[in-house]
């Protein structure tokens, strides 16, 4: 039986996508409900920073009034929603690393360039 979303989660869209999304095909304990709640949280927020810096065209710094040059403050929000859902991902044991691409034979792409670098080397140092 998968883990109850709390109310304030459901009545969230954002926060609701991403409980569902962070609970497929995963087991968790009803103890674990704030902390997914806190995850969701963290990721809508991120979300959020990263909306607001792409409204300022590119730019990452702005000039203040007495004409510092200063980052915009979605950088550091940024930063640390994204350190918090480090945190709580290893909290929870969700590992969200990319899946290496596997090529033909199953073989990732990276030990094939590898053994193709190590075929160069073979025939010019031969």
């Amino acid at each position: 039986m998968p883990v109850a979303k709390p109310p304030s989660i459901e009545a969230d869209a954002f926060k609701s996508a991403k409980w569902d999304e962070l609970t497929s095909g995963r087991r968790f304990a009803e103890k674990d409900a704030p902390t997914l709640a806190l995850l969701c949280q963290w990721h809508k927020i991120a979300a959020q920073a990263m909306d607001e810096l792409d409204g300022f065209g590119g730019q990452t710094a702005y000039q203040n009034d007495v004409g510092d040059l200063k980052a915009f403050p979605q950088i550091g929000t940024l930063k640390t929603a994204s350190a918090e859902i480090r945190q709580l991902n290893k909290q929870l044991g969700i590992n969200d690393e990319a899946e290496p691409e596997v090529a033909h034979g199953g073989a990732s792409v990276l030990s094939i360039v590898s053994g193709k670098r190590q075929e160069r080397r073979a025939r010019a140092a031969g």
